[in-house]
């Protein structure tokens, strides 16, 4: 009977024993790759953030033109269209009114 219970009691041992080793070791490799992914996401975050604040300000630069050349083409075509109306009174048709 010995035979058999001491080495089982000595394969259980040293099992218990280098899984309660590894089972540390696989927790802080788990918490130490928890770790590198949050550090990856936050990367690849500030990364988009930063390629957003510049769309953002390119977008902004470029409603501002387009701001400035809508009030250029709108005083243009009001110059045009009171052209018009001193033209149609000049050929004697008579001024319509504009909706």
């Amino acid at each position: 009977m010995e035979q058999i219970v001491y080495p089982a009691i000595t394969a259980f041992l040293s099992g218990l024993i280098t899984w309660l080793f590894s089972r540390r070791k696989t927790l802080a490799e788990d918490r130490a790759a928890e770790l590198d992914n949050a550090v990856m996401a936050v990367k690849y975050y500030r990364d988009m953030l930063d390629d957003m604040a510049t769309r953002l300000t390119a977008a902004y630069e470029t409603i501002k033109a387009l701001e400035i050349q809508h009030r250029e083409l709108m005083l243009i075509n009001q110059q045009l269209v009171d052209e018009l109306q001193k033209f149609k009174q000049l050929n004697g048709k008579p001024h319509e009114t504009t909706k």
